[in-house]
This record gives structure tokens, sequence and C-alpha cells, in this order.
């Protein structure tokens, strides 16, 4: 048994083009049995929580909670984390996130992997030097207030908030740091996108993206295993198959183990990003699977 621990995240399988069933179908072939499922704002085919009822509906999975949990258990799947995405650094995020805290609880999930995004803050990685507008200042302390009340709700029922690599408040090792200086919640933390880090900040090179997430390390929750070869535009990046690209995933692996990290490990291998461009699920599985036989190679995958 691996000394780390795997899911596969749905967003593999393209945003919403394939459904959760069609998904799960394809990671049942697959040894990894723990899911990072999609329950986000903005991208279809997500589920949502506030239409889903604790009544069996006969297989109904995107409207019944039990139904949902029935087609999860009919493979064994367990659900490692769900992925929270979307405007949820706007005022009125508190509620909607709080649901999903509920969600994830109800569904036995640890960790929300969540992308807080404010519109005044889109572009504040790459802008870093530039002094923040009061908008910005405003949205920075509406999202930090809106943190520490969610982290509150969440730590009672045992679950984690992971703030992904993702722009704005965690644009970058800086911002992330400074974020958790400010929220400061024992279960607030970040998600480590080993792609992201790249794509967010253009002058990093690899060993850039390395230091990043050492410094990043002691509070890295949860971690999204995706690869980048960036073009002369972010138009032009290509997010390919595990170990074909920019990322140096044995110091990945190496630097998150010395600070005690073994996981969860999911794999986010979203090669529908100039990669893949099929309308068969099977063209993304290969993704998937040729990505987990990368990560066996360095010796980190002996599931």
């Amino acid at each position: 048994m691996s000394r780390n621990v795997f899911s596969v995240s749905l967003n593999s399988y393209t945003w919403g083009r394939f459904n959760v069933a069609q998904c799960l179908g394809q990671i049942r072939r697959t040894p990894i049995r723990r899911v990072e499922l999609p329950v986000e704002q903005t991208r279809p085919g997500s589920l949502i929580p506030e239409l889903m009822l604790d009544t069996p509906l006969g297989g109904n999975w995107q409207y019944s909670l039990p139904d949902l949990k029935e087609l999860l258990a009919r493979d064994g799947f367990l659900v490692d984390a769900i992925d929270v995405f979307g405007y949820l650094g706007h005022p009125g995020s508190e509620a909607l996130i709080r649901r999903r805290i509920d969600f994830a609880a109800a569904l036995g999930a640890d960790t929300i992997v969540l992308g807080c995004h404010h519109l005044a803050l889109a572009h504040r990685g790459a802008n870093a030097g530039l002094e923040e507008t009061a908008e910005q200042r405003q949205a920075r302390t509406g999202i930090y207030a809106m943190l520490r009340d969610v982290g509150d709700y969440a730590a009672p029922k045992g679950i984690r908030i992971a703030l992904e690599i993702h722009g704005g408040v965690t644009a970058n090792a800086d911002e992330a740091l400074r974020t958790m200086a400010a929220v400061n919640r024992p279960n607030v933390g970040i998600n480590f996108d080993t792609a992201n880090i790249l794509y967010y900040n253009e002058t990093l090179d690899t060993a850039g993206g390395a230091e990043a997430l050492r410094r990043l390390a002691p509070h890295v929750f949860h971690v999204h295993l995706k690869d980048i070869r960036r073009g002369a535009t972010r138009a032009q990046n290509i997010l390919p198959r595990l170990g074909t690209g920019e990322v140096d995933f044995p110091s990945v692996f190496s630097i998150l183990h010395a600070a005690e990290f073994y996981g969860p490990f999911s794999f986010e291998v979203e090669t529908f990003h100039g990669a893949t461009t099929s309308n068969d699920i099977a063209a993304y599985h290969e993704d998937v699977l040729a990505s987990i036989d990368y990560i066996r190679s360095i010796g980190e995958f002996d599931e």
C-alpha cells in the first residue's frame, strides 16, 4: 500500500461535458477509489446542493443525496474533497459556502477545495507590485472576513478549507501567505495546484514554482497534480499529461514529504486545455491513466 493518498478530480474529464456518472464509470477502471467531486458555481455538470433532496428519487443522483451516495457506493468510491469554484469572494458567498460545507459533511468528505474569486482582484498576481485600489482593499478585507466565518462554521464539522492557488488572494506564495496570516484559522489552508503556480506567475521558472511550494508546504491541505507547457500568452498554455510539461514532480513530492504531507494528491489532468480535443471521454481517461503511470514511474504510486 502506498504511503501517499491519491484521488481523481472529475475535472480531468472536461468542465462539464461529461456528467458525474460517466466520469465515475471511467475512474472505476483505475486502482483509485477516492474522488474529488465538482460542486461549483460556474461550470455546467456540477452538482448543485441547493437542488438536492434528502429523499431517494429512483436513481436521480443529480437531485437526491441518497441516490448520489448509492451511485458512489456502487463501486466503492469515497469522496476525499469537493471542488467549489466561482465568484465566491463577493458579498453573499458565506451562505453558498456554508451549504457546501454541509454537503461535504453529508458525503463524508473532509476537505473543500475553494476558489474564492473577486473580479477586483482578478489580475492581482500579475500586478503584485502596484498599489492596491480602495476597491481591491475592500475586496481583500471582505474575503478574509468571509474565510474566517466559513472556517469557524466548518471546524466543528471536521471540514478543512483548502484555498486553491488560483489568482487573487492566492495568486502566489506571497499572496497565499498573507491570506493565511490574515485569516488565521487552523482549518483554513492551501490547495497547491502544481500547474497554476506557473500559470498565474509567468515570471516563475520550474525552480521558482518548487520554491513557492517549499514556502507554502506547512499550510498545504490538498494538492492538484497538473502539468503545464506555457506558450507566449496564457491563451497558448497547454495542460498536458503529467510528466510531459514544466512541473518538476519529483521535487513536488520531495518537498511535501519533507513537510510530512502524503496526500490527498488529486489527479487533475486537464488536457482539454490544448492537449486533447476529443468528444470521447475515453481520450481524457487515457490521459489520466498515462499520468498515473508517470507518477508510478517516479516511485510515488504503488497501490
